[in-house]
């Protein structure tokens, strides 16, 4: 992937530089190899949700002849203009801001990937989100998920307990105890590796090579002691040995009759990464990739933990995946743990990132 800002666009100051097609070819090859790495700049989860974002936009603009890329201020006004009063059917309520701030960060990006100066950082534009935010007549969906705790954890797995196949079983109470004791994200369930975890005397240690707050690679461990109530290490042990996986994927796809988990292979590993990528560029218009391919997506744990929270009389209005880990930071509180002891655990980095999550005690 080379970035698309090397070729065309230039100003004046720009003719210094040379053009891609002007490279000598000694050295084109190492160009192309280094600006390959731009597939990673951001995640493939942010990747998805821009292009979908932009899609919106560019559809925008062509029903009423504007320019999509560049963009005028104004047309980025009129867009936000008209997504504000969108009503969503699933709630009936106007999109959120953090909805429409997304929409307009998959606009920069797109203007930045091209060599253009985003509109999204005009003066104007700014005060108009400003002011949407302070906005309090506007009907928007509250987004915030309740907190599975020790009780609502009881509940799901008295539920999951019921399920007949012993392997359905076993992945399942691995994924909402590693979940909540880790305080993970569904996509980072979904990433962890059998060579990640490590099953010491009295705690599993567990590593994040990636997460949301460490995209580049920094070390990253989990020490989840095994005398908390609800502890992963029995579950996610179990889940090994029933399983018998001895690497790659923690979590993988069942057969339907429960009764093995389906392989795949490095290749398959990069097959998603392409298919998904093609499915990005042509606006989700392939078909998306099914448990049939061995994976266990972070949409799949996401779907999983709704159909538990509605068995056990758990809203699913009001209960998600990231009820596992706003409930490890409510529970972990409510322990008297500290700030500190909290963030380890979380992978938070900034302290004020807490507040949202932490209630006052009774």
């Amino acid at each position: 992937m080379v970035p698309s800002g090397t070729n065309g666009n230039r100003n004046a100051s720009d003719e210094q530089f040379f053009e891609e097609t002007q490279l000598p070819l000694s050295i084109l090859d190492d160009y192309k190899s280094a600006a390959s790495e731009t597939e990673y700049e951001i995640s493939e989860n942010t990747r998805r949700v821009y292009t979908s974002s932009y899609a919106i936009f560019n559809r925008y603009c062509l029903e009423h002849g504007l320019s999509p890329l560049p963009a005028d201020p104004r047309s980025v006004i009129s867009f936000i203009g008209h997504q504000k009063e969108s009503i969503q059917q699933s709630s009936g309520a106007q999109l959120s801001r953090q909805t429409l701030t997304s929409r307009l960060a998959a606009i920069r990006y797109h203007h930045i990937q091209a060599g253009f100066h985003s509109p999204t950082e005009h003066p104007l534009v700014i005060r108009v989100m400003r002011g949407l935010s302070r906005n309090k007549y506007r009907k928007v969906a509250d987004y915030d998920q309740q907190p599975i705790m020790y009780d609502e954890l009881e509940m799901l797995i008295d539920v999951i307990n019921q399920q007949p196949q012993p392997m359905t079983r076993a992945r399942d109470k691995a994924i909402i105890q590693l979940g909540f004791q880790g305080g993970f994200r569904r996509s980072e369930l979904a990433d962890i590796q059998v060579n990640h975890l490590s099953f010491l005397r009295n705690k599993l240690k567990v590593r994040l090579p990636y997460s949301k707050s460490n995209q580049q690679g920094q070390r990253e461990w989990k020490d989840l002691p095994q005398t908390e109530p609800f502890a992963a290490f029995d579950a996610v042990k179990e889940w090994i040995e029933v399983s018998k996986i001895k690497q790659g994927h923690l979590f993988r796809s069942i057969s339907r009759d429960g009764s093995q988990i389906r392989p795949y292979s490095v290749s398959d590993i990069t097959n998603r990464k392409i298919n998904q990528t093609s499915m990005d560029a042509k606006e989700h218009s392939l078909p998306r990739l099914n448990r049939n391919s061995g994976f266990l997506r972070g949409d799949d744990i996401y779907q999983m933990i709704k159909k538990y929270c509605a068995r056990s009389g758990l809203s699913p209005e009001f209960y998600g995946a990231h009820s596992l880990r706003s409930g490890c930071v409510t529970q972990l509180h409510e322990n008297d743990k500290d700030h500190l002891y909290i963030m380890a655990r979380t992978g938070h980095t900034d302290p004020r990132s807490l507040r949202h999550y932490l209630k006052p005690k009774d």
